[in-house]
């Protein structure tokens, strides 16, 4: 305890007056330390604290919606495989001669070459689609700000045994 006698000696000499200034300064100080790390980071945090709550309740919500969903269609009977295979081949005929359809082994690619954006649309909605969701889209915009045309790549699984031999 010898490193803490000349601050005890020091502040015996003081004349109360100045023993009181220092102690008042020094609790100033002590308080901002305190404030400044424990606890202005707590109340920032219990502030946000609700607008975070509520941000986790929607993105929950969101991945419920994505639960039931892969649910349904878990829950879909499961397509035999040459239906889906005749399923595919005869949705891409009603899409016209702009649209190639090549099998190989459990794939099907689906090549577009300027096809308009309704077929397209109506092609890939699952009311009136074929029976698959497609693995890979390559699409890009063709034609003018009056008619929206599309050409690319769809590549389609074929569920096991749907390819040809």
């Amino acid at each position: 305890m010898s490193w803490l006698q000349p601050f005890f000696a020091r502040w015996a000499a003081l004349a109360p007056r100045e023993r009181r200034g220092l102690t008042l300064a020094a609790l100033v100080v002590g308080t901002a330390l305190i404030w400044t790390a424990l606890l202005a980071p707590a109340l920032r945090t219990l502030k946000s604290a609700d607008a975070q709550t509520a941000a986790l309740a929607v993105e929950r919500d969101r991945m419920l919606a994505l639960q039931a969903r892969a649910a349904a269609l878990k829950a879909q009977p499961a397509v035999p495989p040459q239906e889906a295979l005749k399923s595919l081949q005869a949705a891409s005929s009603v899409l016209g001669k702009g649209a190639v359809l090549q099998v190989t082994g459990d794939q099907a690619t689906l090549t577009l070459k300027q096809i308009p954006a309704v077929a397209l649309a109506q092609w890939l909605s699952p009311a009136t689609g074929p029976s698959l969701s497609p693995v890979d889209a390559q699409l890009q915009r063709d034609g003018g700000a009056s008619q929206a045309l599309w050409s690319g790549l769809l590549v389609y699984r074929l569920p096991a045994g749907a390819g040809a031999p």
